[in-house]
């Protein structure tokens, strides 16, 4: 009787110790694990950063594209698939309508594309921070069907910390799917943009 119980309390160490083994292993190997310090105050800008391009998102999918070049700097860069736009100036043009471009035709019935942004990674380092999340564009085409995925892509964007708010110094996306006709010329298929800081 007392064998069993000693094999039993050492096969139950044994089971905790390899259990241990495997939760570490991971854990020890992984840099994201040994060099990333997260503190209350990268952990409220994180927050605020992921805020903006949440918001950004946001307001595209309402089609306020007027409104999306207040989310950069006022010398950021914007790259969309090869088409770089500089300053806002330029940022806004990119998001208008071509010129002479026919307008869409009212749909009928109910109608809603939404943007879900997926997988974010920020880092802040003092008032300097980089995001990259993966995006998807749904379109809803009554509420009685069944949701589409109509595009998805990635985006790569730093930003700055400027009299306490986050903006958009440098954005790159690039699509996987669902590309726009205007892009055809300057996608080509890219990991990244550039590599972050």
């Amino acid at each position: 009787m007392s064998r069993f119980v000693i094999n039993r309390h050492s096969m139950l160490r044994g089971v905790l110790a390899a259990a241990s083994a495997i939760l570490l292993v991971p854990m020890a190997g992984s840099a994201l694990a040994q060099t990333r310090q997260v503190t209350m105050e990268t952990l409220l800008d994180r927050i605020q950063v992921e805020d903006v391009i949440t918001h950004y998102y946001y307001d595209l999918s309402l089609g306020k594209a007027h409104e999306l070049s207040e989310y950069f700097t006022e010398d950021a860069v914007l790259d969309v698939d090869g088409m770089v736009a500089k300053g806002r100036a330029e940022i806004d043009k990119l998001y208008q309508p071509a010129e002479g471009a026919p307008k869409p035709a009212p749909q009928k019935g109910y109608r809603r594309g939404n943007m879900l942004l997926t997988n974010p990674i920020i880092e802040v380092n003092g008032d300097k921070a980089t995001a990259h999340v993966i995006w998807t564009g749904t379109m809803n085409n009554g509420v009685g069907k069944v949701p589409t995925i109509t595009e998805q892509g990635r985006e790569d964007s730093e930003l700055v910390k400027r009299n306490g708010k986050w903006q958009i110094s440098r954005r790159c996306i690039s699509s996987d799917s669902g590309l726009p006709d205007k892009f055809d010329a300057t996608w080509k298929p890219r990991e990244h943009c550039w590599d972050p800081k």
